[in-house]
């Protein structure tokens, strides 16, 4: 659980603590207030990154040099787990007063999913995001599966830079323990996508949304011919990769199909595509409560204006259910499903400042 959030050189928002509290936080207030840029300073210290922007950079408010956010949080054990991101030209993480290489460990402890207006064009955008969405899902449930996945990026990555350079040699070296941990992270791959299936049937449920759902259907792209094994493939493409200079088979190639009886989801209607990403983040988020023992920060940016009435008011009441600590930003107070002060608490955010009612 999030305890405590608090920023410095972050958007519009001015220098302060924000202390969400259990269940479901209201963040209310105009357009422009700073609202998306609460959720978006919780999403960098989660994720070493913006859901808004490629680059780290844009996030800092105008006139400063750079940005730290900070955040305190409590595992389902009582520890508590001081985390910090701070940008200056390049991105530094800290755990617990540490600086850490990489972002991996401060993301361990403050699992987070998002669903923005980017996020309801997941089926028609890149293979990229899908990707995305499914290595979080993993890092997260999947024992062992970040270090295979370094171990893969590696490999991956010094190959890459041997065929650019030419050196056919040094690129086939690093093709063994590319394959090797290129085998695993499928395998775990496609074991998450068998359950994740179920998991989001059974959120759609919680959600309300299971009978527009029917006959929904997951499955994992590898990223080449199904019925070869990754090494056959990468022999197969050796020549035309080195003519190239770069891998064209592999795990970075992976997609996620999702169809609707046989039929693909981009091609679903709109209102049908934003209920599936909704339950498919919340059964990642049921996943993660089940198989590690925690339950990620959900947060969701002006999703009143993004899905129904009615799909609104059962993803409200699911999540209330559900009991998950959740960050919700929207223009007025009045969220369906939320009636009778069902929410836990309120927060204007008027020029930059969050002011708990």
């Amino acid at each position: 659980m999030l305890e405590a959030l608090w920023w410095r050189g972050v958007r519009n928002l001015s220098e302060q603590t924000y202390e969400p509290g259990k269940g479901i936080n209201r963040l209310v207030g105009p357009n422009g207030a700073g609202k998306t840029s609460v959720l978006e300073a919780c999403h960098v210290l989660a994720a070493g990154r913006s859901f808004r922007t490629p680059q780290l950079r844009r996030v800092v408010r105008s006139g400063e040099k750079g940005l730290w956010i900070g955040g305190r949080v409590r595992d389902l054990r009582g520890g508590e787990h001081r985390l910090g991101v701070s940008w200056e030209g390049t991105r530094r993480s800290r755990v617990d007063g540490r600086w850490m290489e990489g972002h991996a460990s401060v993301a361990e402890w403050l699992p987070v999913r998002v669903l923005h207006a980017g996020s309801f064009d997941l089926l028609t955008g890149s293979p990229e995001e899908r990707r995305r969405l499914l290595d979080w899902g993993c890092f997260h449930s999947v024992q062992g599966y970040r270090w295979h996945w370094q171990q893969w990026r590696r490999a991956h990555e010094q190959r890459n830079a041997a065929l650019r350079k030419g050196d056919r040699r040094a690129a086939r070296e690093f093709e063994r323990p590319l394959v090797a941990a290129g085998e695993i992270i499928t395998q775990a791959r496609q074991a998450y996508i068998d359950r994740w299936e179920s998991s989001t049937a059974e959120a759609a449920r919680a959600f309300g949304f299971s009978q527009r759902l029917e006959g929904f259907q997951v499955h994992l792209r590898v990223g080449w011919e199904r019925d070869r094994p990754l090494s056959d493939a990468i022999a197969r493409s050796r020549a035309s990769d080195e003519e190239r200079g770069f891998g064209q088979v592999g795990p970075q190639r992976a997609d996620i199909d999702l169809r609707f009886d046989g039929r693909v989801a981009a091609e679903a209607s709109r209102g049908e595509q934003k209920r599936l990403i909704t339950a498919l983040t919340g059964g990642q988020a049921r996943m993660l409560e089940r198989e590690a023992g925690r339950a990620p920060v959900v947060l969701l940016d002006d999703v009143v204006s993004e899905l129904d009435v009615d799909a609104v008011e059962g993803l409200m009441c699911g999540l209330q259910n559900f009991g998950w600590q959740v960050l919700v930003t929207a223009v007025e107070s009045r969220i369906p499903g939320l009636e009778g002060g069902r929410s836990t608490r309120l927060f204007h955010v008027e020029h930059g400042v969050v002011t708990p009612d």
